[in-house]
């Protein structure tokens, strides 16, 4: 028996090699070549009809077992139910994902050391569109989790080696949101959650519900299905800052200069407070009026509705022209000559200290429509796909309110976590401090999408082949962002004391020193909004913040699906023709030229990935594959903008290629019972090119201007090692765990190491859960080490975990009360500005905890 079965794996193994022989020469093609919406085949996957925790780890098993290439999966534990409130953080629990938290809140993801913008987020396998409400925040192509009610979602596919009919632009992987259809479920089906979500340092509670409907008719034909979300939050996040740690001159008010020192260009204690207002509609229509055909239409509409003000008492070396009188200087291994404090002089000419404060109108807006045909021949089954989505929004009015005083200070930064100030006058007392400049800005940003495909497969008895699959996509796709200001006013005469409201009395209580600046005075946002917007502005157009990237996408595929005895999976190539055009004011600020700049390529992505069954219960997987990601949005503007003052400047560069590697997966999953599931997985990524940064003088309005555009320098690797556990130890407790090494090297021009954004070196997910007939808890910790953003702000983010708990208890069959709560331990989101340099802090940030408690109901 056990020779029968060797021959048998024997087999499997040598149509493995076989299929990888053959495929190997199509990846050197491509890659020679770039020189010059599927789902989860679940046709065996196991019906499964548990529900609640143990029955979401079965499922998601289920969709990782029995799939053809190296996908990970989330599923919902119930109806209305997913396993967090917010789907990024449910997604850092897959093994390999990392999310990016902002105020508390997952809100991007990375997967495998990539950044946010190197991997894709799909609707039921459409783009779905997304823009961010910060004015500052740059135009990149990650997806803005916070848009998404998790209460729409009925599951997650994480794709970590792509299939030739999914959409291309991932270097790390593609996250796949799937909603339900109203005829899988029962007729008249109703749940929903009526919750109340406590933020522990704003000290407000604010409700959170949610609502689900469906209906189908007695014949099964047409169904519709309808959820409806609004979530509230208010939010505060205290922090210490500070900004621009780099080399500079250093001259005293006596004079002395000291040359090359690595000091910062500010700081301050911030308080940041927004309310927040989420209303998500969901609606779906499906018709089955055969067996063989099925219509669905699916629509969201997401609005986040999140004003905001942000208090900040600033220290600015040379604001209003003033100088050092006395610098503390130390020597660092890595940067050299530091300034690690200072004494700040008077200004000669006005004021030397700001005390600033935005307050803002910020709303988003995420559309997406979708309608698929699905029809099943005789012989060939068919799929027409089409739709649009369209993520908008911004800042409708960001108000700058500068209050100001001239007075003696000093800052110490030499400690990691802190940063000590010393005022020559009281930070709060409102009297001290006159209004500098009232400021209004806005911005505005659409990234929208028009898509139509057709696809087509059909079984087939062809040497290892079982299926053949080929379609065709056009995608229309395009992201617009414009910045209009305003001129200061700077006549209004206000004082601070006429306008301000004391600082909370718990401001930075766990951050800090005694010698930390906790009490300031604040603006009365609500005051200035109220006289502010009744005085008029006339804006203009930041012509260096506007541009139009538009891309016309052209995709052909063919896949065919392998099946003999041992050995599944699938071999195709995706040949991917890329139009773009690139708009923008080119020129002088002000007297810009409106211009365009086109470029092509054309792209040939070829995959392979192999499941070979060494066992009943153990998989052998292989995956090789060339896969592209598109440059950010900012990176492809030819803008520019520059301080004729310090002689420096950014811009973009639209003739930049996209990001192109190689990718290889060899892994074993060996599946121990129907909980269980032990995994190791080693990947490497052959990146072909880095997008990196490079100086040029360039002459703008008579002056010779540094600027720094981006440019496809060298390339590098990425390779790592995932591990995964997990099991039910005993009836009703079980636990899962999992790990990812990752180690990325790339050079600079020079030569030079360079750290790669996103690539956190270890990640690890540790979970636990209890669950019995009426009551079940889970405990999940997650921890990533630091890594580098990519970004000069906030530079290098800490080492951060957090553990997170949740329990329920079933008071009826209908009726489950439950109880959350996200960063128990209170943890802390510390910066600085590179690795190695704690010193130069760029943020200490405490968002506190959150506790969810009411009840969910299910009909």
């Amino acid at each position: 028996m056990k020779i029968h079965k060797r021959s048998l794996l024997d087999s499997a193994i040598k149509h493995a090699l076989f299929v990888g022989a053959v495929s190997m020469p199509m990846l050197s093609f491509a890659a020679e070549q770039s020189e010059t919406a599927p789902s989860v085949d679940t046709d065996e996957v196991e019906t499964i009809q548990v529900r609640g925790i143990r029955g979401s780890v079965i499922k998601s098993l289920n969709t990782k077992r029995y799939s053809n290439s190296v996908v990970d999966a989330v599923t919902s534990e119930d109806i209305g139910k997913f396993p967090d409130q917010n789907v990024a953080e449910s997604l850092q629990r897959v093994t390999g994902v990392s999310i990016t938290r902002n105020f508390g809140e997952g809100e991007r993801v990375s997967i495998r050391g990539t950044t946010e913008s190197q991997n894709r987020t799909l609707l039921n396998g459409q783009a779905v569109g997304s823009a961010d409400w910060w004015t500052n925040s740059p135009a990149n192509r990650g997806f803005n989790y916070t848009m998404l009610p998790s209460e729409i979602v009925s599951g997650l596919e994480v794709y970590k080696s792509p299939e030739a009919d999914i959409d291309e632009g991932s270097i790390g992987g593609t996250v796949i949101v799937r909603t339900r259809k109203p005829l899988e479920l029962e007729s008249n089906k109703f749940a929903g959650s009526a919750l109340a979500q406590y933020s522990e340092i704003s000290g407000e509670t604010d409700p959170q519900l949610s609502g689900m409907y469906s209906w189908k008719n007695y014949d099964e034909t047409f169904g519709a299905l309808i959820s409806v979300v609004r979530q509230e939050r208010s939010l505060r996040r205290d922090g210490i800052e500070s900004w621009s740690w780099t080399d500079r001159d250093i001259t005293l008010e006596d004079g002395t200069v000291h040359k090359d020192v690595y000091s910062p260009g500010g700081g301050g204690s911030a308080m940041f407070q927004q309310e927040r207002i989420r209303t998500g509609i969901n609606l779906s229509l499906q018709y089955r009026p055969t067996s063989n055909l099925d219509m669905t239409f699916n629509a969201l509409d997401s609005t986040l509705e999140a004003d905001n003000e942000n208090q900040n008492f600033l220290w600015l070396p040379g604001y209003g022209g003033s100088q050092y009188t006395s610098v503390d200087l130390i020597e660092h291994p890595e940067v050299g000559t530091m300034l690690t404090g200072g004494t700040i002089g008077l200004s000669p000419t006005g004021d030397n200290i700001l005390d600033e404060t935005k307050v803002r109108n910020s709303k988003l807006k995420t559309k997406s429509y979708d309608f698929k045909i699905d029809h099943i021949g005789d012989l060939w089954s068919s799929s027409v796909h089409l739709g649009y989505t369209e993520g908008t929004g911004g800042s409708q009015a960001d108000r700058s309110v500068g209050w100001g005083g001239n007075y003696v200070h000093s800052f110490d930064a030499s400690s990691a976590r802190d940063v000590k100030t010393d005022y020559g006058a009281n930070p709060a007392d409102g009297s001290k401090w006159d209004l500098n400049f009232l400021r209004y800005d806005r911005n505005d940003a659409k990234d929208d999408e028009f898509y139509i495909q057709a696809d087509f497969e059909r079984d087939i008895d062809l040497a290892i082949f079982s299926k053949i699959k080929f379609g065709a996509k056009y995608r229309d796709h395009s992201r617009f962002n414009t910045k209009e200001t305003t001129d200061n006013r700077t006549d209004l005469g206000w004082n601070l004391a006429d306008y301000s409201l004391p600082m909370p009395s718990d401001f930075l209580e766990h951050q800090g020193s005694s010698g930390t600046l906790k009490d300031y005075a604040i603006t009365d946002s609500d005051k200035v909004r109220s006289e502010g917007d009744a005085l008029g502005w006339n804006y203009r157009t930041l012509e260096a913040s506007t541009f139009d990237i538009g891309e016309k996408i052209y995709a052909a595929y063919v896949k065919a699906d392998i099946d003999v005895e041992y050995l599944r999976g699938n071999i195709g190539v995706r040949i991917v023709q890329t139009n773009q055009s690139s708009s923008a004011f080119v020129g002088e600020e002000g007297q810009g030229v409106w211009t365009t700049t086109d470029k092509d390529y054309l792209e040939i992505l070829p995959s392979l990935n192999l499941a070979v069954d060494l066992d009943d219960d153990v998989i052998l997987r292989m995956s090789a594959s060339r896969v592209m990601s598109r440059p950010n949005y900012v990176d492809m503007t030819s803008s520019t903008s520059y301080n004729l003052e310090t002689k420096t400047g950014t811009g973009g560069n639209p003739d930049i290629d996209p990001y192109l590697a190689t990718q290889f997966d060899l892994g074993v999953e060996w599946y121990f019972n129907e909980a269980g599931i032990f995994s190791a997985m080693l990947f490497h990524k052959d990146i072909q090119s880095f997008i990196e940064q490079k100086g040029n003088l360039e002459i703008h309005e008579n002056t010779e201007i540094l600027v720094n555009r981006p440019i496809n320098g060298n390339g590098g690797t990425i390779m790592g090692l995932e591990l995964g556990y997990q099991q039910e130890l005993f009836e009703n407790f079980g636990i899962s765990a999992n790990y990812t090494f990752v180690d990325g090297e790339a050079k600079d021009g020079e030569g030079n190491d360079v750290t790669i954004p996103g690539n956190s070196e270890h990640t690890v997910n540790l979970s636990s859960y209890y669950e019995n007939e009426d009551f079940s808890g889970r405990i999940s910790y997650n921890y990533r080490t630091g890594y580098d953003t990519g970004l000069g702000w906030p530079g290098y983010i800490d080492d951060y975990g957090q553990l997170d708990a949740n329990i329920s208890y079933q008071i009826t069959e209908n009726i489950t009360i439950v109880l959350e709560a996200i960063n128990l331990t209170d943890e802390q989101t510390f910066s600085y500005q590179q690795e190695g340099v704690n010193q130069a802090l760029t943020g200490l940030y405490a968002d506190g905890r959150r506790f969810v408690t009411g009840v969910r109901f299910n009909f």
